[in-house]
C-alpha cells in the first residue's frame, strides 16, 4: 500500500507538471518547444506505466521515476516551485515539487534499505532507519485491522449485527480507511506516523477486547439457529433468516414457542392416528369452521336443500360429522347467513372444495360471498396453526357469481344420486365409545 501511494504521488507530480508546461505563460522562461515535448515525453512514460502486481517491482518503477523526476527538476530549477496539491482529498497539502520530492526520497531510500535488509548499507540517514523501523510497525497493525474488517463484514453477512454491535464496531473503525490512506502518503512525516500507528493500535486493541464475546454471543445464535430451524422444518414453520434475530434471546423465544407447537402436533397426532387422513382433515375443517362463526346445518334442512336423503360418513362403527358426497368424498353444509350456505367437499387425496349456495341472487348474497372470501386466508392460517394442515387455494369462481340451492340441487345432487343409484335413510345412533363421540358427535 505504501509502494502504491508513493508511485501515485509521483504520477501526481508529473501530471501536474505536464500541465504546467502546457501553459503558455509558464513554460517560455522553462525551456524551448523541442526541450518542452521532450520533458512531456519523460513525464507521460512515468505518469502511464502499468503497476505490476508484485510490491518489490512497485518501489523499484517508484524508484526509477523519482530518479528521472529528480533529474528534470536539478535541470529546470524552475519546475521545483510548482505547486501540487489535491484539492479533494487534501493529501499534498500544498506543496511545492521540491518539498514532495524530499518527501519521497525519504521513501525511496526506506526502500532501498528494506530491500537489502539493512546489510551493507554505507552511513544510513537516522530517518531513514526510523521509517523503516516505522514501516514495519505500521505495516503490522494495518494487517491485523484489514483483518480484523473482514471479520466485522463476515459476520455482518452471516448473522447481521445488531445495533449496539454495529454501533460498538464502528467506534472501533470509525474513518479508519482515511487514516491509513494518509499514513501511506509520502508526505506523512515520521513523527506524523508514529502518532498515526498509535492511534490504529489503540482501535485495534479496543476491538481485541470486545471481538471475543460479541463472537462468543454469535456463536450461541448460530448453534440455536440450527435447532430452531430444523425444529420449523419438522412443524411446518416459516423458516426465518438468521438476520431476523437481534440476540440469543430471540431465538431462544422462538424456541419455547415451537416446544410448544410441539406438544401441540403431538396432539394432532393421537387425533390423526384414531381417525384417520380423510376424517382427521373433516374435523379439523369443521372445528375452524365453526371457531370462525359459521354454523353447521343439521340433517333436516340439508334433506330439505337436497330433496333427498343423506348417508352420514362413518369409520367402523363410529358416525362422522360429515356426508358422504359421493362414493369417495365427503361434505357438510353450513350457515353463511340465512340467505346464504356454504357447502365443503373433503376429497378422498385429500384436497378440499368450497363453494357458496344462495337461496336468491341479490346483493345482500354477493356482500357475503365477498366477505367469505375474504376470511379464506384467515380460515387456512388457522388450519395450519392449530391442526398442520397446509393448503394452497385457488378461486375459481368470482364471490360476484350466485350459485342459487336450485341449480346446485339439479347439478350437483342429481349427479350425485346417479352415481350412487339409490337414497338411503338411516337412524341416528348413540355411540358407546365415548372418546370417539367427544371427538365426532356434533
Amino acid at each position: 500500500m505504501i509502494a502504491i501511494s508513493a508511485h501515485s504521488q509521483l504520477v501526481g507530480m508529473c501530471s501536474r507538471i505536464i500541465n504546467e508546461l502546457e501553459t503558455t505563460s509558464s513554460t517560455t522562461s522553462i525551456a524551448s518547444f523541442a526541450e518542452i515535448e521532450r520533458l512531456r515525453y519523460e513525464l507521460d512514460s512515468i505518469c502511464n506505466e502499468v503497476l505490476p502486481d508484485d510490491t518489490s517491482q512497485i518501489e523499484n518503477m517508484t524508484t526509477i521515476g523519482y530518479l528521472k523526476l529528480d533529474k528534470i527538476v536539478q535541470q529546470k530549477k524552475q519546475l521545483a516551485t510548482i505547486t501540487v496539491s489535491d484539492s479533494e482529498k487534501g493529501l499534498y497539502r500544498g506543496l511545492s515539487v521540491a518539498d514532495l520530492l524530499d518527501d519521497i526520497r525519504l521513501v525511496v531510500e526506506t526502500m532501498k534499505v528494506q530491500a537489502t535488509k539493512g546489510q551493507n548499507v554505507s552511513a544510513p540517514n537516522p530517518d531513514v532507519l526510523e521509517r523503516m523501523k516505522l514501516n514495519d510497525q505500521f505495516s503490522h497493525v494495518t494487517a491485523k485491522i484489514m483483518s480484523a474488517l473482514e471479520n466485522v463484514k463476515r459476520l455482518s453477512s452471516t448473522y447481521g449485527l445488531n445495533q449496539s454491535g454495529r454501533a460498538w464496531f464502528q467506534s472501533c473503525f470509525n474513518g479508519i480507511d482515511d487514516q491509513i490512506i494518509l499514513l501511506c502518503q509520502p508526505t506523512t512525516s515520521n513523527e506524523e506516523l508514529k502518532k498515526g500507528i498509535v492511534r490504529l493500535q489503540e482501535a485495534l486493541k479496543q476491538y481485541e477486547i470486545m471481538a471475543p464475546s460479541i463472537e462468543k454471543d454469535l456463536e450461541k445464535i448460530d448453534a440455536l439457529y440450527k435447532i430452531y430451524a430444523d425444529a420449523s422444518k419438522a412443524l411446518g414453520e416459516t423458516i426465518l433468516d438468521i438476520k431476523s434475530f437481534k440476540n440469543a434471546s430471540e431465538l431462544e423465544k422462538k424456541l419455547n414457542y415451537l416446544q410448544e407447537r410441539a406438544k401441540r402436533a403431538q396432539e394432532c397426532a393421537e387425533i390423526y392416528k384414531k381417525l384417520g387422513a380423510a376424517a382427521y382433515l373433516c374435523y379439523a375443517w369443521d372445528q375452524e369452521l365453526k371457531a370462525m362463526g359459521y354454523e353447521v346445518h343439521s340433517r333436516k334442512t340439508i334433506i330439505q336443500m337436497a330433496c333427498s336423503e343423506v348417508k352420514r360418513g362413518q369409520i367402523g362403527v363410529h358416525k362422522l360429522p360429515f356426508y358422504n358426497w359421493n362414493n369417495t368424498d365427503l361434505t357438510q353444509l353450513y350457515s353463511i347467513s340465512s340467505q346464504c350456505s356454504l357447502q365443503l367437499i373433503v376429497h378422498d387425496d385429500g384436497t378440499v372444495s368450497m363453494q357458496t349456495i344462495a337461496e336468491t341472487n341479490s346483493k345482500d348474497v354477493i356482500h357475503e360471498q365477498r366477505v367469505h372470501c375474504e376470511q379464506l386466508a384467515s380460515l387456512h392460517e388457522r388450519l395450519r396453526k392449530n391442526w398442520f394442515v397446509l393448503y394452497d387455494y385457488e378461486e375459481t369462481k368470482s364471490p360476484d357469481s350466485i350459485e342459487t340451492v336450485a341449480h346446485w340441487r339439479n347439478t350437483k345432487i342429481n349427479a350425485r344420486n346417479k352415481s350412487e343409484d339409490i337414497l338411503i335413510s338411516e337412524q341416528r345412533t348413540q355411540s358407546n365409545n365415548a372418546e370417539t363421540n367427544r371427538y365426532l358427535d356434533k
